[in-house]
């Protein structure tokens, strides 16, 4: 879904995001596992989309064992594998079970979600590029109906289209917008499984693996955390790793807006703005814009359906298209995630979104009944 360090970001209050996570080192404190030598060169990485927090049932080398379940080894040759016991291996697989990750059929135990090998991760990029460079072109092709839109804003009085172009382009068209057309249209998405555990039942989301780099996941995502005011929302969007690091500033603003939320009695979203030095939609041009996000986003699904017989196509030539009955929802949430993130390169080239120096962009914005692949 690799290299140092792991991104492990909590998402249990988050409504929407895509949080890869990725390592080869398997850790808890100080404390290192041996990584089998089948799985040296491996650069292994999850990644989830929608509203959940698996990673609580994570375990050393849980990511591995995952690996090693779906590649067909039995729990002795697991053990073996990783030099462990019985009762270690079973506590790692149990909470994989306990998250909805992991399920037990004719007495073997399989993951639950897409696994990609390095074969066909890389084949499946490059064939997402291309329609990142459709999308991308939609894009441009309405993007001075998308500045007329935006001058219409209360927000366009004190600040220019570029200065919220990352969010209000790249995940509020590209990302939640696109997915959510994709999602009621039914055919190549439906909407995130639920895979609730304990600590949450609600939990619904799709979640991957695969064999590669940062950048073949779809390397921009959304974060976004529900407010204490109705239909509020805190929202980051913009790369999680960077030069295979942590995007430190976007973690501490993240963190910053938690501390503020916990230790502040703040009367209205505007405070908290304020507070963290961030832009804020108000609810009218919230809304405005969404109306806007939908209608373009729209009009890029409609190129992407020109293109769905030849996306199932090639789905059906992959070795995962074999594997579970959630396969094709998972597939395309990835591939899709590819894609924008493909379209947001080309347009970030052409001037078209600008991105900041930090490499996201953060918004505090109203938004009404779920959206992107929450929606019903």
């Amino acid at each position: 879904m690799g290299s140092n360090p792991t991104p492990n970001r909590t998402h249990n209050v988050r409504a929407q995001s895509f949080c890869p996570i990725e390592n080869n080192d398997v850790e808890v404190g100080v404390t290192m596992e041996k990584v089998p030598e089948i799985y040296a060169n491996s650069k292994i990485i999850l990644s989830m989309a929608g509203s959940g927090n698996p990673w609580d049932y994570f375990k050393p080398s849980s990511k591995l064992t995952l690996r090693a379940l779906h590649d067909g080894y039995s729990l002795v040759e697991i053990q073996r594998l990783f030099q462990v016991s019985e009762e270690e291996l079973w506590e790692r697989i149990s909470l994989l079970i306990d998250a909805n990750l992991v399920k037990k059929e004719n007495e073997e135990y399989y993951p639950t979600f897409l696994i990609v090998d390095e074969e066909e991760t890389k084949k499946t990029f490059h064939h997402a590029e291309k329609i990142g460079r459709i999308i991308a072109d939609e894009l441009s092709y309405g993007l001075e109906e998308l500045k007329t839109e935006f001058s219409k804003l209360e927000i366009s009085k004190e600040h220019a289209i570029d200065d919220l172009s990352l969010v209000l382009i790249g995940s509020k068209i590209l990302d939640i917008g696109l997915l959510e057309v994709l999602v009621k249209d039914r055919t190549l998405l439906r909407p995130a499984p639920k895979r609730p555990s304990p600590e949450r039942p609600d939990a619904q989301y799709y979640f991957f693996m695969i064999d590669g780099q940062p950048e073949h996941l779809g390397k921009y995502g959304e974060d976004s955390k529900d407010l204490p005011w109705e239909n509020w929302t805190f929202v980051t969007f913009g790369q999680n790793i960077v030069k295979n690091r942590n995007n430190v500033p976007r973690e501490k603003l993240e963190e910053r807006c938690n501390e503020v939320l916990k230790k502040q009695k703040l009367e209205k979203p505007e405070d908290l703005a304020e507070e963290l030095n961030v832009l804020i939609l108000s609810r009218e041009d919230s809304l405005a814009w969404r109306k806007t996000a939908k209608k373009v986003a729209n009009q890029i699904f409609l190129k992407i359906k020109e293109k769905e017989k030849e996306l199932l196509q090639f789905y059906n030539s992959l070795k995962v298209s074999r594997y579970s009955n959630n396969s094709l929802g998972e597939f395309m949430c990835w591939y899709i995630h590819i894609a924008y993130a493909c379209a947001i390169d080309f347009l970030v080239e052409e001037k078209a979104i600008f991105i900041p120096d930090e490499k996201f962009g953060s918004l505090i914005i109203y938004t009404e009944g779920p959206q992107g692949l929450l929606a019903k």
